[in-house]
């Protein structure tokens, strides 16, 4: 009995070290999955959002979605601009306001776009970059959507 404990103990252990990661070709699927439905999500989104205050209070739901994509077992050309746009669009999000009150209060307030703009700018040129890798690497894998992901 203790023998058989101890096997199925070592067969847990490695389902659970081999679970954790993917091989490429999985990974891809997957992640190609996940940006189609994420796509599918944003497109529906903005078509509920016409007041642009919403928009903009909503920013933190479209980062957290898109962090939440799996990245393990990408190719390096493919993950690193992705989390490189997942670095930026947390820095955009801490700028964006969390409700669409604040949002267009902020929007009204000439001294708050004064500030807010130069920000989101430097955010947006900083980011560009690894968008284009991520789009670069999308047309290599078949990842038609990625143009949906990341600010244009």
């Amino acid at each position: 009995m203790k023998r058989l404990l101890l096997t199925l103990i070592a067969v847990a252990a490695t389902l659970t070290f081999n679970g954790c990661s993917r091989d490429e070709k999985t990974a891809i699927e997957e992640f190609k999955k996940d940006v189609t439905e994420f796509s599918k999500w944003s497109d529906e989104k903005q078509k509920a959002l016409t007041d642009p205050a919403q928009a903009m209070a909503s920013f933190g739901e479209l980062a957290a979605k898109l962090k939440a994509i799996k990245t393990d077992g990408l190719p390096a050309d493919l993950k690193d601009p992705w989390n490189g746009m997942l670095g930026s669009l947390d820095k955009m999000a801490a700028l964006m306001p969390k409700d669409a009150a604040a949002a267009q209060k902020m929007m009204s307030d000439p001294n708050s776009a004064k500030d807010f703009m130069p920000k989101m700018m430097a955010i947006e040129a900083e980011v560009k970059p690894n968008v284009e890798k991520l789009q670069a690497a999308g047309k290599k894998y078949g990842i038609d959507n990625l143009d949906k992901v990341g600010p244009k």
